[in-house]
């Protein structure tokens, strides 16, 4: 008599972290998609590679992320709309726009410090679509805005009248911060947070702050900074 195996049932895509990594499986198919993004571009990678990257089926992977480009998004999600929203927080918290503007180049200095999924490699891939970046531009206008509305305020409380500038002299500070993203290529762990800390520093400087004052402004910024990192629940 011959009997009929049962079928296995599929069951639900691995969701648990793997043993040795501390990640999820969703956050395991965000690190392998954005090394392979920075090795082989986005539109040479594909979901299959990704999934094999991590371990999973690629049905598994579906579980998570519909489709490429909605793993594009995840990883770009979030980079910058926190440090907008840090913007918007310190509106208030302080009269003196220098503090707050240690307190947002800081703060976002930092993150751009942790960039756990190197997005500073993709950020500079040459074949994604407009489109994908489209949310997250949305993000770094605002934020460049906010810059700037501070640059201008410093360089008014110091004598210099901000309509005489142009907007490329006042995102000037918006620029050096960004730089922190080439550092992270030519740089090393061991210099990149005494780089930040002068980034801080030399945005301060590029608005008239008097080097007398530099010190105290940082210390006041920073705190501000840790303020709102507290207050929104981050590590």
């Amino acid at each position: 008599m011959t009997t009929t195996p049962t079928p296995r049932r599929r069951g639900r895509p691995r969701s648990a972290p793997r043993p040795d990594s501390g990640l999820s499986t969703r956050e395991e198919i965000l690190a392998a998609a954005a090394r392979l993004f920075g090795e082989q571009g986005y539109t040479e990678t594909t979901t299959r590679q990704i999934a094999d990257a991590v371990g999973i089926k690629q049905a598994s992977l579906y579980y998570h992320f519909p489709d490429k480009s909605q793993i594009l998004r995840s990883l770009l999600k979030g980079t910058v709309a926190p440090s907008v929203q840090c913007a918007l927080w310190l509106q208030g918290r302080t009269d003196d726009p220098a503090v707050a503007l240690a307190a947002l180049t800081r703060y976002d200095l930092d993150g751009l410090l942790r960039d756990r999924w190197n997005l500073h490699v993709v950020y500079r891939l040459l074949d994604i679509a407009e489109t994908e970046f489209a949310e997250t531009r949305e993000s770094q206008v605002a934020l460049r805005g906010h810059y700037r509305d501070l640059s201008a305020a410093t360089l008014a409380r110091h004598g210099t009248d901000p309509a005489a500038l142009s907007d490329a002299d006042l995102e000037l500070p918006f620029g050096l911060v960004e730089g922190i993203i080439s550092q992270r290529q030519w740089g090393d762990d061991g210099t990149r947070g005494a780089y930040a800390e002068a980034v801080v520093r030399g945005c301060l400087r590029l608005v008239h702050v008097p080097e007398a004052a530099i010190a105290a402004t940082v210390a006041a910024g920073v705190a501000l900074a840790e303020e709102f990192r507290a207050e929104t629940g981050e590590d």
